[in-house]
C-alpha cells in the first residue's frame, strides 16, 4: 500500500488523515508517516478540545506536550482506542505513535532520494518548503567567526527589525518533499520519540523540523533541539508514525 487514508467531515469540510509508506534500509524498516502534521480538525476529533493558540482547522495543533500525546488517555491513547486504525487498514492492527528521530530525519530527507541532499525537506530554497521567520545570512555567520554563537545569537536577535506576527498556516501550503509529505521544514516543531540532543538535562525529548517563528537553519532538515517533554507553546506540534 503506497498511502493509508482517513477522512472525516467537521464544520461542513471533508478532512483527512494521511499516512505515507516510507521504503526503509537495512538499518530502517518500512514505516508510515503522517503526510502532514497532526491538524487542530484531527486533535479536536479525537480529543474534543483544541489547545492550539493560533486557530484554524486545517493548521497544524500545537501547544501540546510530549506528556499531553503520550501520557494515559492522551493522544496516542485515545486514537489507538477509536476506530481510525481499524478504518484505514482493516484487521492489520496497526498502532499510531510517534516517530523516531532517525525516521524522522529519513523522512524529511525523502527516504530513498535523501541523496539529493536537500538542507531544507525537499528543497535547498526554504521559500519552496517552509514557513519559518527570518533568513540566517552571511553577516550573521561572520558574528558567529567574531564573537562565537551565544554572542551572535544575541546580536542577531538584539537587531532583528521588521518583526511580522508570526503565526501557523494551513498544512500542505507550501511545495512536500521527494515522498509527497509536507511541512516538515518549519510551520511547527515537531515531537519524536527519542531522547533530546543534551544528555545533561534529564527526560528532555527530541523536536525536529523547526517553526514558523524560527530561523531558517533551524528549519533545515538536520538541526536538533531538545526541551523537557512537559514544554508546551504555539511553536510546537508533532507528527504520526505507524
Amino acid at each position: 500500500m503506497a498511502a493509508l487514508k482517513y477522512e472525516w467531515t467537521a464544520a461542513g469540510e471533508t478532512h483527512a488523515l494521511e499516512m505515507i509508506r516510507v521504503p526503509g534500509t537495512t538499518d530502517l524498516p518500512d514505516f508510515y508517516i503522517g503526510r502532514t502534521p497532526v491538524t487542530q480538525a484531527l486533535w479536536l476529533h479525537v480529543m474534543g478540545d483544541n489547545p492550539s493558540k493560533c486557530k484554524g482547522l486545517t493548521c497544524p495543533v500545537e501547544n501540546v506536550s510530549f506528556h499531553r500525546i503520550t501520557e494515559p488517555g492522551g493522544f496516542l491513547d485515545l486514537i489507538n482506542a477509536s476506530e481510525i486504525p481499524n478504518a484505514i487498514a482493516p484487521g492489520a492492527g496497526l498502532k499510531f505513535r510517534l516517530p523516531t528521530e532517525s525516521e524522522w530525519e529519513y523522512a524529511a530527507l525523502g527516504g530513498p532520494h535523501r541523496g539529493d541532499n536537500f538542507r531544507w525537506s525537499g528543497s535547498n530554497n526554504p521559500d519552496d518548503v517552509a514557513w519559518y521567520g527570518r533568513r540566517w545570512n552571511a553577516m550573521h555567520q561572520l558574528w558567529v567567526k567574531w564573537f562565537g554563537w551565544r554572542t551572535a545569537w544575541r546580536m542577531a536577535h538584539y537587531y532583528r527589525r521588521n518583526k511580522q506576527f508570526v503565526t501557523t498556516h494551513p498544512v500542505a501550503s507550501k511545495k512536500p518533499n521527494q515522498l509527497g509529505i509536507y511541512d516538515m521544514s518549519g510551520n511547527v516543531w515537531e515531537w519524536c520519540d527519542s531522547p533530546g540532543p543534551d544528555p545533561d538535562i534529564d527526560g528532555e525529548r527530541s523536536l525536529r523540523g523547526g517553526s514558523h517563528q524560527n530561523w531558517d537553519l533551524h528549519c533545515t532538515c538536520k538541526w536538533r533541539y531538545g526541551i523537557t517533554p512537559d514544554a508546551h507553546d504555539q511553536f510546537i506540534g508533532f507528527r504520526l508514525a505507524i
